[in-house]
């Protein structure tokens, strides 16, 4: 029981009712905190309210079950279970443990023009975002033309960095990005003749090399194309069996035994006669054919060879007059 008066008691007054002793022992000072509890219920914490009548005002449901306000006038926490209220007395006698501290990040927003500027603190501490609203200005005169600027800055050209020397743009509507791409032109050209044909009489062998050409690494993958070229070569037929052989001249890609490119037939004739060569294929071609291809960065040999189809007569092969142009046509989609 409480001292009503404040004083230490000398005497512990005592009083028997029926079989019960009531004692008045004197009020001792408050102690300190007790030993930390289970943590509580989660509660939605709504702020402060000025009384509990507000509260009352509210209609609350079940659905507003675990919310939770302070009463400022009471000094008290007020949980509304779903059905009824649960009250904490003196719930803010002393201050809490500190919290961690916020670490603000800045952003800033243009307003509209003529509109005020606004300072808003969002998110949860202690990771929270200071955004300034920013007025718009009004929209200034227009300004001197700049310098043009590199079509490799532009915002819709992809990154050419890598791109080989000679490239052209090509619209990509996947990613609708210009692209660097083969030039739509030939390369070269890359020509042999004269003294680069090997020259022979009377050669009887079923199949012979009779010159080589070299083509440099290029940076897209191509096909080889035999714009023009003549073998001064003939079949040595006597007149008693004019007809009866066929020997064909071809021009291989990679080796003697290669794909054939190019082709020109050698005629029967007592006098060395220009062979024409031109191009050739063994299978129809598309623009998506690697048939006759040569990757990209790699270096390609041309093989002039003649072959025996039929007949036994020799043939003879001149080096003068003999010449092959060949020009490189770049395939767009296998660089």
């Amino acid at each position: 029981m409480s001292d009503p008066i404040g004083l230490p008691y000398t005497v512990n007054p005592m009083e028997l009712a029926d079989r019960d002793a009531l004692i008045e022992v004197r009020e001792g000072p408050q102690g300190g905190p007790g030993p930390e509890g289970d943590p509580a219920w989660p509660w939605e914490w709504q702020g402060d309210t000025p009384d509990f009548a507000t509260l009352e005002g509210l209609a609350l449901t079940t659905a507003d079950a675990r919310k939770a306000w302070r009463v400022v006038n009471e000094n008290a926490i007020y949980l509304w279970t779903g059905l009824d209220w649960v009250r904490f007395t003196n719930a803010f006698q002393a201050p809490g443990k500190q919290g961690p501290a916020t670490q603000l990040t800045g952003a800033a927003v243009a307003g509209a023009v003529g509109s005020s500027a606004a300072a808003e603190i969002t998110g949860t501490a202690p990771n929270q975002t200071l955004q300034i609203t920013f007025p718009r200005g009004a929209t200034g005169v227009t300004g001197d033309p700049g310098e043009a600027g590199a079509i490799a800055d532009a915002e819709d050209v992809a990154d050419l960095t890598d791109a080989p020397d000679g490239s052209v743009l090509a619209w990509n509507s996947t990613d609708d990005l210009w692209h660097a791409a083969p030039p739509p032109r030939l390369l070269g050209p890359w020509a042999i003749a004269g003294s680069q044909f090997a020259a022979a009489s009377n050669v009887s062998a079923q199949a012979r090399t009779v010159a080589t050409m070299t083509i440099p690494a290029q940076p897209y993958a191509y096909r080889p194309i035999v714009i023009s070229g003549q073998l001064n070569a003939r079949v040595n037929t006597p007149s008693s069996t004019p007809g009866t052989d066929f020997i064909y001249a071809y021009v291989r890609l990679g080796s003697a035994t290669g794909t054939p490119i190019g082709f020109g037939q050698l005629l029967a004739a007592r006098n060395n006669t220009n062979i024409l060569l031109t191009q050739w294929w063994d299978q129809p071609i598309t623009p998506a054919s690697t048939y006759g291809t040569v990757a990209a960065n790699q270096t390609a040999t041309l093989y002039i060879v003649i072959e025996r189809a039929t007949g036994t007569n020799t043939y003879t092969i001149v080096s003068q007059g003999s010449q092959l142009l060949v020009m490189a046509q770049p395939l767009k989609d296998q660089t």
